[in-house]
């Protein structure tokens, strides 16, 4: 399960570089602003999930900026903390949850 989560990081990772590097396009429009929302929305669930709390502050905060219409360079730096946190963590590697060991441990 970890690993999973970590290639599906790794994914909405890379999804949220392609999205704030186009984020000034005159074609980043408002269905790109609900990606960007739903995929902070997704991490913030596995992070909790997972105890990576070192992802969900970060993760609502972008999905907190999308909901009020916050000003574009706002959003853009909130996903890039996003980023370089889950960056960090995937460097440093997720250690499994103590209530998935203690079901295997069944």
């Amino acid at each position: 399960m970890v690993s999973a989560f970590e290639r599906r990081l790794d994914n909405d990772k890379g999804e949220l570089v392609s999205s704030i590097s186009s984020i000034h396009d005159s074609q980043f429009n408002a269905a790109s602003f609900d990606n960007v929302r739903y995929i902070a929305h997704r991490i913030n669930g596995g992070a909790g999930l997972f105890d990576c709390n070192d992802l969900a502050e970060p993760a609502k905060e972008v999905e907190k900026l999308v909901d009020d219409g916050a000003d574009t360079d706002l959003l853009v730096n909130a996903v890039q903390e996003l980023i370089d946190r889950i960056e960090r963590l995937l460097a440093d590697g997720i250690r499994q949850p103590e209530w998935i060991t203690s079901r295997l441990e069944k």
